[in-house]
């Protein structure tokens, strides 16, 4: 059976107006509720992974946080929570793909900040936008033994709010689901500048299965 990011609470309760319409012969809206329901289980399915981590063959190496398409990558970039001389990637979620948020690589989650501003389309591209127009969003400073690496995700402008399950001091095996991204949006990774990218603009990526970087230590 398809797994979904619906809560069980919203299952529970289209059921029960569903079977109250019907007795009071209401069928065609109860028909018009189910239907929109069971769109909405497929559209925010979720995946089941059966990810057996190898810390020797996965060492430092970055995988996909996310579904979609690399729109755009940046050397050099400063970020106002991260700090300076990062990788820039930007990955498009499209709202039709699985929109699970899954952990890079092993880390602890340092900090967890919502930010305020304007949203906007998926396919921005965002050299200008970050800094001084911080679109609405959440960053997540990953921290594994002092190395920081940044995942942001920033909200659609006919998307909603990422839902993420993990708080500060939390900390997580590589490819561990996180949250997910109701509808998709953007979402950026930080990588540190002694990341070899592996992949480049329009490549697809799948999350916690595609290799974005690689640590130059381990090439």
């Amino acid at each position: 059976m398809i797994k979904s990011y619906i809560p069980p609470k919203i299952t529970t309760l289209t059921v029960f107006v569903c079977i109250v319409l019907w007795l009071f012969n209401f069928t065609y809206t109860a028909y018009f509720i189910l239907f929109f329901y069971l769109l909405l289980y497929v559209v925010l399915r979720r995946r089941t992974n059966h990810f057996l981590d190898d810390p020797m063959t996965t060492k430092g190496v970055i995988f996909s946080p996310t579904n979609g398409k690399i729109v755009n990558i940046e050397s050099n970039i400063a970020h106002p929570v991260f700090g300076e001389q990062f990788t820039e990637v930007q990955i498009m979620l499209p709202w039709w793909k699985e929109n699970g948020i899954y952990l890079p690589f092993s880390s602890e989650i340092k900090n967890l900040q919502k930010m305020k501003g304007r949203s906007f389309f998926r396919l921005s591209k965002f050299e200008k936008v970050i800094g001084s127009k911080e679109g609405k969003g959440l960053n997540l400073k990953l921290d594994n033994r002092g190395e920081v690496v940044g995942l942001s995700l920033y909200k659609c402008l006919f998307g909603l709010w990422p839902e993420i399950i993990v708080t500060p001091g939390d900390r997580g095996s590589r490819r561990v689901n996180i949250g997910f991204f109701p509808f998709g949006g953007t979402v950026m990774l930080y990588l540190p500048k002694n990341y070899e990218i592996l992949l480049q603009t329009n490549d697809e990526v799948t999350a916690g299965e595609s290799i974005l970087a690689v640590h130059q230590e381990n090439k």
